[in-house]
């Protein structure tokens, strides 16, 4: 069949259709024919309308997760920002604490010379108990000098000084030794490190027996200061607390385990502390 007669069949085929359906129409036949479109077509119809449903829900969730994810950064940033805020006013409040115990304790030793310094490092082995501080011999700063933290609590002593810097040899160190006594009773004895045997402090060569009033020379809770025979180091300074007391193996002596005053670990600021 040529192309022309194909053309004018299916032009036929059209007019055919259109004319059945025009007919049907005006006879009120068109409903069966309808009621086979909707059958046959209807389920289509209704997938196509839940897609795009899905496809406006979707996207409206796409557009809603990412105003979540804004809003979450957002808060982030702003928790960020207060914990930062919070740092900086416990810092301020530590530092006014400090200062004012600086002062308390000054006022209280006026026969004392004090030097302010702040510490710039620790031991990076962790395997002593010393702080680097930022003051040295410009400064007058000599080895052996008590060093203190803010409210008068022995901290420990200067072992090694440089022009702009110095050591300080923490109480807790086993090579610490520090002349201190027993407030209550004056029973003196011989302070020791303990840090790298497992403990804190022991005040050791505490003579045996009782105080002349029946008192006993040292028992727990008692507080421990620096002794008369310290040397450069002033007396009446505050080092701890007496957690336990027993005898020494060879009984002729008492040793009392003792807490220090302060926590040494967290110590940011300290005072270079003589007797001249």
């Amino acid at each position: 069949m040529t192309d022309a007669r194909k053309g004018v069949t299916a032009l036929a085929l059209l007019a055919v259709v259109g004319l059945t359906l025009f007919l049907a129409s005006s006879l009120r036949l068109t409903s069966p024919i309808a009621d086979l479109a909707d059958t046959l077509i209807g389920p289509l119809q209704r997938a196509v309308s839940s897609i795009g449903y899905f496809v406006d829900d979707f996207s409206a969730s796409i557009i809603s997760a990412g105003k979540l994810e804004q809003e979450n950064k957002r808060l982030q940033q702003e928790i960020l920002r207060l914990q930062a805020e919070n740092a900086k006013l416990q810092s301020l409040q530590k530092e006014n604490e400090e200062l004012r115990q600086q002062l308390g304790f000054a006022r209280a030793r006026t026969d004392l010379k004090m030097l302010n310094a702040m510490v710039i490092a620790r031991d990076p082995t962790a395997m002593h108990q010393y702080l680097v501080i930022d003051k040295g011999s410009a400064d007058g700063v000599r080895v052996g000098q008590a060093v203190v933290h803010p409210g008068g609590a022995l901290v420990g002593q200067i072992m090694n000084v440089e022009q702009h810097r110095s050591q300080v040899l923490l109480i807790t160190d086993i090579d610490s030794s520090v002349s201190a006594e027993i407030a209550r009773t004056q029973a003196d004895g011989v302070l020791e490190g303990r840090w790298q045997r497992g403990g804190l402090l022991e005040l050791r060569y505490i003579e045996v027996g009782k105080m002349p009033d029946g008192q006993p020379r040292v028992k727990a809770g008692d507080w421990v200061v620096t002794g008369h025979l310290g040397g450069i180091v002033p007396s009446g300074l505050l080092i701890g607390q007496v957690k336990s007391v027993k005898s020494s193996d060879s009984g002729l002596e008492q040793v009392a385990e003792v807490i220090p005053a302060v926590d040494i670990r967290s110590v940011d600021r300290v005072l270079v502390v003589s007797n001249t």
